[in-house]
C-alpha cells in the first residue's frame, strides 16, 4: 500500500476524510504537497484561517474550501471551544454504555449471586427477556470488570 493510500485509510478509519476533497480549489492544496484536500481538518482549519486573514467571505471560503456554509459555522464554534482538536470529526455512535444503565447492571450484578459461573451469554439473554434490550455479552462483562476495578458503577 502506497504512503497516500496508507494515509487516506487512517483518515477514512478516524472519520477525518474529506467527502469532497476534490472540491478543494485552494492554491495552497494545488501548489504544496504539505497541504492534503483529503485531510478534513486541515481544510477547515485552512478555511478558517482564510476567513479571518485574508478576510475571505464566509460563501467564496466555504466553496474555495469544498465545504458548505453550516460546516464553517460548525468548525468555527469547535475551534473556539476547543482548538485544533475541535476540527478533528468525533467518532459516530454512543459514547458510554447506554444500554447497560443503574436497573441493568441490578439485574446482573442478582445474576451473577445466583449462578455458579459467569455465564455472559446467559445474562446477556435474561437481559433481553427482562429489560428488551440487546447488550452484547462482552460488553456486560466488560462493563462488570471496570466497575470491580474502579469500584464505581459504570455509567
Amino acid at each position: 500500500m502506497t504512503k497516500e493510500a496508507t494515509r487516506r485509510e487512517s483518515l477514512r478509519k478516524d472519520g477525518a476524510l474529506h467527502p469532497d476533497s476534490k472540491k478543494v480549489k485552494s492554491e495552497l492544496f494545488a501548489k504544496d504537497t504539505f497541504f492534503d484536500p483529503e485531510d478534513l481538518a486541515q481544510v477547515k482549519y485552512e478555511m478558517l484561517r482564510s476567513i479571518r486573514t485574508e478576510k475571505l467571505s464566509i460563501t467564496k471560503a466555504s466553496q474555495k474550501f469544498g465545504l458548505s456554509r453550516p460546516s464553517y459555522y460548525q468548525s468555527k464554534e469547535q475551534f473556539e471551544k476547543h482548538g485544533l482538536m475541535g476540527l478533528i470529526p468525533l467518532k459516530p455512535g454512543p459514547k458510554h454504555a447506554h444500554k447497560l444503565t443503574e436497573d441493568v447492571i441490578l439485574f446482573v450484578r442478582e445474576q451473577l449471586e445466583i449462578m455458579d459461573r459467569k455465564d455472559w451469554e446467559n445474562i446477556s439473554r435474561l437481559v433481553y427477556e427482562k429489560f428488551g434490550k440487546r447488550v452484547h455479552p462482552r460488553s456486560i462483562a466488560r462493563c462488570i470488570r471496570l466497575e470491580k476495578k474502579t469500584g464505581e458503577m459504570v455509567q
